[in-house]
């Protein structure tokens, strides 16, 4: 991934504050002065929010204070916030695993106190940076989420805030930009509506320069990084500051301005060190490993590249790890060590089958279609609750006045009644935005499979076809049989690369992408084998594009279609006809193969129906099936225009 603008996120971990003397000085004076153990405990978590940022060390040992002054005073439902502070500490200092320990404590005595949950909503906020940080992203955004609806509930705002941030950032690191994005703009949003302070819009807008920057967005990415710079020099925020740098040069490295982009990592550098957190300073040093590769100082390059990589592995920061090899496998292709470089990429493909393992993008869509669900339940709960106490006041006043009571009574009815349609349209309205947000992920599982295919697997065949080119020349064979065998195996290597060109496209057709659903269609034909199936294909009024949602479901539709009859139907004729009509679209696909019983329902429980189904489903359109044993199968199709979403 060494052409995408790299991602870095501050993230956000309780309340923030700036260092200052006087004021620390001024806290010390009332600590000395007061009696009262509970109240000098609020006196030292006001050190802690100081201390946090500027010396974790001396916000642990006000944290440690604080409980001992808490229980001295039996005042044990504020320990966990005391304890907070120790989870803040081991998050800065590289120990997330420590730091998860008391979070998962204090998560499961928090859960049981119904007037904790603000306190519960930033111990799960707490727990997700640190699964963020031990590189366990599917855990972290179900903490995110949780913080978040909980937070919802207690009406905590500043914690919600920091949810919008963190799953934003979560989602980042999952490669979800545009998800992302969504959810920095909340946060923007929410901060306005709440009027609440800014002490995060540095960390925010850094965040949203960094999406834009990884979906090549270049200038919104070097917009969003001047702005993220200048306020977080107006807050004094050193972290948000050495990003904001960090990014700008990563856009600056973007649109060439390679002396420009040195510079400002060169001036993030002394900011990122006096923080000491060793998981940005791994990703600073595997971007201008990569950037010393475009300017040919590739010594400096495999040096700050082994260094970052030596760093990553002492503090266990696997999340960082491609980012170092793609940084050095460029220096080792700018100075020509192919062998090297090949053994690079290899380590970077083992890497991407292991980072997506628990969290898909489907399953990151399931997750977050369950927080929006729970919240609509959730709101439905509320309004019956109204609507309880409703009924205990109406019955009050009907006691005293029958006709009144049984006029109320009438309007309450037909409210309750056009409420109860309100709520069931807005559920019917969750359950297709849950069946779209699945299509789509499982389209962006597609495409992502495909990019890695092709960027991966492919560069990796394409290096070894170049290797054993330029060993070709060098070799002395001894006899013809052994240069035939030579040349057999560089056409097996090519030959393979074809393979994996041909399944990547398939996969996320450029047809598609760039010209019309018939063309798409035609291309997919085009490339099957017309000796074993022929085909027949007939459009009709597609020369413009219709609805994106529409072509996307219409194409992996037939294309199921056309995959059932090869795998099944031992068909020797396929005829497929997709005519544009005034109201809609429709679509036959017909073979000539054995057949099947439609009246057999375990003929519609294998995946390759229940997804023709589905996705026809989610476009309201309709599907039917006409076959027998021995005499073909019709599938026809028809979606209205109206079912774009």
């Amino acid at each position: 991934m060494k052409n995408i603008l790299l991602t870095i996120a501050v993230t956000v971990l309780l309340q923030h504050s700036l260092f200052s003397q006087p004021k620390t000085d001024s806290l010390k004076k009332l600590i000395q002065q007061e009696n009262n153990n509970s109240r000098k405990a609020d006196l030292y978590f006001q050190l802690c929010d100081i201390y946090r940022s500027a010396n974790p060390d001396s916000s642990l040992t006000y944290a440690t204070k604080a409980i001992d002054l808490l229980k001295r005073a039996k005042d044990n439902d504020r320990i966990p916030k005391a304890e907070s502070y120790i989870v803040a500490y081991y998050y800065s200092i590289g120990k997330p695993d420590s730091g998860l320990v008391i979070a998962q404590k204090n998560i499961t005595l928090l859960e049981t106190k119904p007037d904790q949950q603000s306190m519960l909503a930033q111990y799960y906020s707490n727990a997700g940076l640190c699964y963020m940080k031990l590189d366990e992203k599917k855990k972290a955004l179900d903490h995110f989420y949780l913080a978040l609806k909980t937070a919802e509930k207690s009406n905590d705002n500043m914690t919600q805030l920091k949810a919008y941030v963190n799953i934003g950032w979560a989602m980042m690191e999952l490669n979800q930009f545009e998800q992302a994005i969504g959810n920095f703009h909340k946060a923007i949003s929410f901060t306005n509506y709440k009027n609440l302070p800014g002490t995060y819009s540095g960390i925010i807008y850094n965040n949203l320069a960094s999406s834009f920057g990884s979906l090549n967005k270049v200038d919104s990415a070097y917009k969003y990084a001047q702005t993220a710079i200048e306020k977080s020099k107006a807050q004094n925020d050193i972290v948000a500051h050495a990003n904001g740098l960090f990014i700008l040069g990563t856009s600056q490295e973007k649109m060439g301005k390679l002396q420009d982009a040195l510079q400002s990592f060169l001036q993030a550098k002394p900011l990122r060190e006096q923080v000491g957190d060793p998981y940005f300073i791994v990703s600073d040093q595997a971007e201008l490993s990569h950037l010393y590769s475009k300017l040919g100082k590739t010594k400096e390059g495999i040096a700050t590249g082994l260094e970052a990589l030596e760093i990553a592995k002492t503090n266990n920061i696997s999340a960082k790890l491609p980012m170092i090899y793609t940084a050095l496998a460029s220096n080792y292709e700018a100075e020509k060590d192919f062998e090297k470089a090949a053994d690079i990429y290899k380590k970077i493909s083992d890497l991407k089958d292991s980072m997506y393992a628990d969290a898909s993008p489907k399953a990151l869509a399931e997750m977050r279609t369950k927080y929006e669900t729970e919240k609509q339940e959730w709101e439905i709960q509320q309004y019956q609750n109204k609507i309880a106490r409703q009924n205990f006041i109406f019955l009050g006043i009907a006691g005293l006045a029958l006709m009144i009571a049984l006029l109320a009574y009438s309007q309450y009815k037909r409210f309750t009644l056009k409420k109860e349609t309100q709520l069931q349209a807005e559920i019917m309205k969750q359950q297709e935005l849950a069946t779209k947000a699945v299509i789509e992920a499982e389209e962006e599982e597609r495409q992502r499979i495909a990019r890695d295919l092709h960027d991966g697997v492919g560069q990796m065949m394409s290096a070894a076809k170049m290797n054993l080119s330029a060993f070709e020349s060098d070799i002395h064979f001894a006899n013809e049989e052994q240069r035939l065998s030579f040349s057999t195996i560089i056409r097996l290597v090519d030959d393979s690369c074809k393979e994996v060109r041909h399944v990547s496209h398939n996969m996320m057709p450029n047809a598609l992408l760039k010209n019309s659903l018939a063309n798409a269609i035609r291309d997919f034909v085009d490339k099957m084998d017309k000796k074993a199936l022929e085909v027949h294909l007939y459009t009709e009024g597609l020369d413009e594009r219709l609805d994106s949602n529409i072509e996307t479901v219409f194409y992996r539709v037939i294309q199921e279609c056309v995959n059932n009859v090869i795998k099944h139907a031992g068909a020797t004729t396929l005829d497929i006809s997709v005519i544009r009509e005034k109201d809609g679209i429709s679509a036959t696909i017909e073979d000539n193969g054995k057949g099947f019983d439609t009246t057999d329902k375990e003929k519609f429980g294998g995946i390759g129906l229940k997804n023709i189904l589905t996705r026809v489903e989610y476009l309201k359109g309709t599907v039917e099936f006409d076959s027998a044993p021995g005499k073909g199968t019709l599938v026809s199709l028809h979606v209205p225009f109206a079912a774009a979403l």
